[in-house]
């Protein structure tokens, strides 16, 4: 219960200071709605929603009277089998927002996704799916917001 607490507080800091890096991106000359630090800032969001959702879970679930999951009842709450992931999780967003403007959103954005991937260790029948949406969907992001939607993103090498 405590290492909830603990893990939670950390994601919710964690988009704090993603939303904080988010703010800092560099602003189009031409005033645009939507901005280069939407996206970023949706990421932040959600890690501070979830980082507040998994540091109230278990006050949550006891007022609610819900049962821990299997899962979590079944470790114990001591296994250490999901701190490689974390570790990775925080590694991906550290490398994305360190190599964004370098690399580009594109290629950050497979990196990343990449990193993530692997962190949720999955199978080698499942790459064969994963592959191509790591590939493919950074790509399709970047057109619909740079093209259709006229957000400037960073093109990096690939520029």
């Amino acid at each position: 219960m405590l290492r909830d607490r603990i893990t939670g507080l950390a994601v919710f800091v964690l988009g704090v200071a993603y939303w904080g890096a988010a703010s800092a991106l560099p602003r189009p000359l031409l005033q645009q709605d939507v901005g280069p630090e939407v996206f970023p800032r949706l990421i932040a969001g959600a890690l501070m929603l979830l980082g507040a959702l998994l540091a109230a879970g278990p006050l949550l679930r006891r007022l609610v009277g819900w049962p821990a999951s299997p899962r979590v009842a079944e470790a114990g709450l001591e296994g250490p089998a999901d701190v490689p992931a974390i570790v990775a999780v925080l590694v991906g967003l550290a490398l994305y927002t360190v190599f964004y403007e370098r690399l580009g959103f594109v290629l950050s954005t497979v990196l990343f996704m990449a990193i993530e991937i692997a962190a949720l260790e999955v199978d080698r029948k499942r790459w064969i799916w994963a592959v191509p949406v790591v590939v493919l969907l950074p790509v399709l992001l970047y057109l619909l917001f740079d093209k259709l939607l006229g957000v400037k993103l960073p093109t990096g090498l690939l520029g």
